[in-house]
């Protein structure tokens, strides 16, 4: 009982300890908000002030100025385009208020998606990389790290939808002869592509790891940004392999059209729709590539 009794006061005191701290915490979060909604408010007001000073540098411009006046005027460009700069780092480090469209219908428009330190924003890249090999929800976590300042290229984004769409309507494709003829370059294709990604996937978060180690770049930024000289080695490594996957899409783009102009597949609407896409997406890459 004397036993019972010390672990039963041990436990009040700490529970008393604990809802204390909570208490503290809440009270600190409470100002924690209060905080965040000023500092959205002086950036709303702060963007405001630089839409107004990009308006008078313009008609500036246009106006008959002195060389004294047009080199004050520069220097004031200038010093304007590194607070805008500051401004966008301030922005990063707030809660996102719009979750734009797709985000919004998917996840909702009350949900805050804000990473708000470097080491969230990382770590949630890392996730990305991995996250990558499956490509059916990967247009969501892109859409979030586009929002917390990540720059990945749009046609990375579009890629990613119009891959969800073929491979929906491939899984719908019903059993035939059409469907028979492109089954085995399918099957091949598919095998490919995973293999790659996985070569991919372990090269660009090996450049990720460094380029943060460094301190090179964003912690947001994807790994074809800040591309540095040491990534040759194993680009020059990976570059066929890639150059042989976005040929196989054209591929599988010649194909389809073949199946649907001489195999007598005009009547199955998923054909034609199917070597759109793969032309879609052969011509981005080699592109995007380029």
């Amino acid at each position: 009982m004397e036993e019972f009794n010390k672990d039963y006061g041990t436990f009040i005191s700490d529970f008393e300890k604990a809802e204390q701290e909570q208490l503290e915490y809440l009270r600190l979060y409470k100002q924690m908000t209060q905080s965040q909604e000023n500092c959205v408010k002086n950036q709303k007001h702060l963007s405001y002030l630089f839409k107004q000073l990009r308006k008078d540098f313009k008609s500036l411009q246009e106006s008959n100025l002195n060389e004294e006046e047009k080199y004050i005027l520069t220097e004031k460009k200038a010093s304007i385009d590194q607070y805008t700069s500051k401004l966008a780092e301030m922005q990063r480090e707030l809660p996102i208020r719009e979750n734009g469209f797709y985000l919004s219908t998917i996840l909702g428009s009350n949900l805050n998606i804000s990473l708000l330190n470097s080491d969230e924003r990382y770590k949630y890249k890392k996730e990305y990389e991995s996250f990558k090999l499956s490509v059916t929800f990967v247009t969501i976590r892109e859409s979030i790290l586009r929002l917390n300042g990540s720059r990945i290229k749009g046609w990375w984004v579009l890629h990613h939808y119009i891959s969800c769409v073929l491979c929906g309507i491939t899984l719908t494709w019903r059993d035939g002869d059409c469907y028979d003829q492109f089954r085995h370059v399918f099957i091949y294709f598919v095998c490919y592509i995973g293999s790659v990604q996985i070569i991919q996937y372990k090269y660009q978060t090996g450049c990720l790891r460094r380029l943060h180690a460094l301190g090179q770049r964003h912690c947001m930024d994807v790994t074809l940004e800040g591309f540095s000289s040491w990534m040759f080695k194993g680009l020059t490594f990976l570059l066929p392999f890639l150059i042989v996957g976005y040929a196989f899409q054209g591929y599988c783009s010649y194909r389809l059209f073949d199946i649907y102009l001489h195999k007598d597949c005009s009547r199955e609407w998923q054909v034609i729709v199917l070597a759109i896409m793969f032309a879609i997406i052969f011509i981005g890459n080699s592109v995007t590539l380029g």
